[in-house]
């Protein structure tokens, strides 16, 4: 009789992880899934931010706001993204100075 009561115990131990488990994932649907840095950027080309030439420092810059992230990350991004044909790559003068710039 005992080891019934055990058996019954854990057996409902185990439906309240299962179910707190359920939950999490439920939340993790609703909140939205996560998006990458690449996602990011090509969401502010989606919204017209490339139509002018942006350099990797100006695109870091709007990034910061949602999505923190080290600039060095941003720059790999952008040649990559570049490389698979979602930004084309042109120049920029600043001041006397010519930078990389990504355009849409």
């Amino acid at each position: 009789m005992e080891d019934l009561k055990q058996i019954n115990k854990i057996l409902r131990d185990h439906e309240k992880r299962i179910a707190s488990l359920e939950n999490k994932k439920i939340l993790l649907k609703k909140t939205g899934s996560k998006k990458s840095l690449s996602d990011h950027i090509i969401e502010l080309r989606d919204r017209g931010a490339f139509k002018k030439p942006l350099t990797a420092e100006e695109v870091h810059k709007r990034l910061v706001t949602t999505y923190p992230c080290d600039f060095s990350r941003v720059k790999v991004e952008l040649v990559r993204i570049q490389g698979r044909g979602q930004l084309r790559k042109t120049s920029k003068m600043v001041g006397k100075k010519k930078y990389v710039a990504y355009v849409w």
